[in-house]
């Protein structure tokens, strides 16, 4: 897991070209003028969602993990907090799916936030939970920049 920020792209190109190229995008652009859903910078290799949803308590998430991307979120607006382990300190709750590249786990882990113009990287062995409040319920305009990983 890596907490940075999106005004540096370069600082962040050890990672691979697939992320460098992602955070590139986002430091180029004005995300707060993008309309929800998909956009794509290289096909299904690089692309992101935007979305507004509501926050939920970290006990009702589940945390989850993904195989074939590295998952790189950046709160817009709103406050959200991320929750962190290692899967192997948790347990299944749900296998891994094939077609959503995502596995479900329980248990406990840490938990930040990130602010407006940061964003949370998290590579395979990194099982998070997104959405999540602390003090109070709210709505959060979030991106979800998807990198798929080399060789898969």
């Amino acid at each position: 897991m890596i907490l940075g920020t999106i005004q540096y792209p370069s600082r962040y190109g050890g990672l691979g070209p697939g992320v460098k190229a992602g955070l590139k995008y986002l430091a180029e652009h004005d995300l707060s003028a993008l309309p929800p859903g998909r956009h794509v910078i290289d096909g299904d290799n690089i692309f992101f969602d935007i979305s507004e949803v509501k926050t939920i308590p970290a006990s009702d998430a589940l945390f989850e993990a993904h195989r074939r991307y590295v998952d790189i979120h950046v709160t817009l607006s709103g406050e959200e907090w991320f929750g962190h382990a290692i899967i192997r300190q948790l347990e299944l709750a749900t296998p891994y799916q094939e077609d959503k590249d995502t596995a479900y786990y329980r248990g406990e882990g840490v938990y930040l936030q990130a602010p407006p113009g940061h964003f949370v990287l998290f590579m395979p062995d990194d099982a998070h939970k997104a959405r999540v409040f602390f003090k109070e319920p709210g709505v959060v305009r979030k991106l979800v920049l998807k990198v798929k990983l080399p060789g898969i």
